[in-house]
């Protein structure tokens, strides 16, 4: 069964909103971490920054986590009045992931 690659900008902001387990659920050191690249995907989704869905053997959708390069205009491009932008790869857990975990942590 191959991985949904489709997913549409409010399938993303809708599962990062999903995704947030309270800390005391939390049980890996990276849940902090994983918590805060959320938030920032959420966050660049939601000022309808473009993106896309990897699907390249090195970080690749599958099941379980959705993995999206989010680009965005930074400091430079402000700064120095060009067309620059820059991107950041996030991961994303899928609704399966979710539903699987019920709740508890996901990472």
């Amino acid at each position: 069964m191959s991985a949904k690659v489709n997913y549409r900008r409010q399938d993303l902001i809708k599962l990062c909103q999903d995704a947030v387990v309270p800390i005391k659920k939390w049980g890996d050191r990276d849940c902090s971490d994983a918590h805060r690249q959320l938030g920032e995907a959420w966050a660049l989704l939601k000022a309808g920054c473009p993106f896309k869905i990897l699907t390249d053997k090195d970080l690749k959708t599958d099941r379980n986590t959705i993995w999206v390069e989010i680009s965005f205009t930074d400091f430079s491009g402000f700064e120095a009045n060009i067309d620059h932008n820059a991107s950041e790869t996030f991961y994303i857990p899928t609704r399966e992931r979710l539903n699987n975990n019920k709740g508890k942590n996901w990472y």
